[in-house]
């Protein structure tokens, strides 16, 4: 039996405004797995168990296993009649996992990395803007005060191989635009987005109090990413766990070039003759309602071809891989990343264009999985070619 007074909120409240009417049968996970113990009116009878009687450390393990084995897409929350906060309650069953010595290793070692390191791979903290080295930019000067903006890269675009493309098309589109903006450079921290996501609220604290003491040494009142995890924290935990303090306005990307396009300070001048798809990562279109803006931003290119893919907005495929699943059920990734295949495929889309680092590896892999003639880009990089921004562009920041 569990003192649920340890629980930030009031699971057994939530957990007994279950109807079990089943329309969070959307659930992607459940869909592949089918056992009712993975459905979240199973997942929350197994909690109301938890809290009021002795259960086994089976039963537990089962349980943890339901809380992990998730996407957090929010699918089931978003169609929910009673308005459960279902994403909140399987974080804190997260922590509660934690607590019993049964998180997997692997996000043990993520945790580490970001006390450490403050990043989720482990790797040097003075590495953060290495990637300009080899795309000739030079940041280091752009680390100035009271700038209109500031550019968050995230750990993935700033340390991830192929993200690190991520990064380029972004500076390279603001620098285009006249963007005055400015960046944290080595003292920009993970955004803690995993460490919520696990549970690990502490930790993650940490790291929102040090982003939140360095950007206010910059004077910067507004935070653009292209990160659609960093945006979901940045734009709905950090204001819940710091309070008032918390009074920077957050804008993703695409918002920021949706509003520069109205603005008449972005022109697309390049025709794109590919036929272009979005994918709306589940942390912009369910988590923080970013629907719209990068549908303007890509209507806005010259005789575009675009093709919606069939589950698409507030209804829109999970890919699989948010929610920490790639780290504790990869399987399970790769069941739920088909169904969005064979929609993508069905489009007959020459390019997907996507918002999310963690979408695009996943949509990556699996249209190599599938054989699939389909090219993934970030829309940076969509941009930046819409913008006509050459590759090897000189550096004249």
């Amino acid at each position: 039996m569990t003192d649920t007074n340890d629980f930030p909120l009031s699971i057994e409240k939530y957990v007994q405004q279950c109807i079990y009417c089943g329309y969070c049968s959307v659930c992607p996970t459940y869909k592949e797995i089918g056992w009712e113990s993975n459905h979240p009116r199973g997942i929350l009878k197994q909690i109301e168990k938890y809290i009021n009687e002795d259960t086994t450390r089976e039963e537990q393990k089962t349980l943890f296993q339901a809380v992990f084995d998730c996407t957090l897409c929010g699918a089931c929350q978003n169609i929910c009649l009673s308005d459960i906060p279902i994403i909140d309650i399987w974080i804190q069953m997260r922590k509660e996992a934690f607590d019993k010595g049964l998180w997997k290793q692997e996000l043990v070692q993520i945790t580490e990395f970001v006390k450490t390191t403050h990043n989720i791979y482990g790797l040097d903290p003075k590495d953060r803007l290495k990637w300009t080295e080899y795309v000739n930019i030079n940041l280091n000067r752009r680390v100035k005060k009271n700038k209109p903006f500031l550019f968050f890269f995230g750990c993935q675009a700033s340390y991830s191989g192929k993200m690190m493309k991520i990064a380029e098309s972004a500076v390279k589109v603001l620098r285009k635009a006249k963007v005055d903006f400015t960046v944290l450079g080595e003292d920009e921290w993970c955004c803690g987005s995993p460490i919520f996501l696990g549970g690990g609220f502490e930790l993650g604290k940490s790291l929102a109090k040090h982003n939140l003491e360095k950007i206010k040494e910059l004077g910067v009142k507004t935070l653009v990413t292209a990160c659609s995890g960093c945006y979901r924290t940045f734009k709905n935990v950090y204001p819940n766990i710091l309070g008032d303090e918390w009074d920077i306005e957050v804008l993703h990307f695409s918002e920021l070039i949706s509003n520069l396009i109205k603005d008449g300070k972005i022109e697309f001048k390049k025709e794109l003759t590919e036929k272009i798809t979005y994918k709306d990562p589940c942390e912009l279109v369910r988590h923080t309602g970013v629907i719209q803006a990068p549908r303007d931003v890509i209507l806005n290119i010259k005789n575009v071809r675009y093709e919606e893919l069939i589950s698409n907005k507030e209804n829109a495929l999970c890919c699989g891989g948010g929610g920490l699943l790639k780290i504790n059920n990869r399987p399970l990734v790769e069941q739920v990343n088909d169904r969005l295949m064979d929609e993508i495929a069905y489009s007959e889309a020459d390019i997907v264009v996507n918002n999310c680092p963690l979408c695009l590896d996943t949509i990556n892999q699996g249209l190599k999985k599938k054989n699939l003639n389909v090219e993934v880009i970030d829309m940076t990089e969509l941009v930046a070619r819409a913008m006509g921004i050459e590759e090897k562009e000189e550096d004249k920041d």
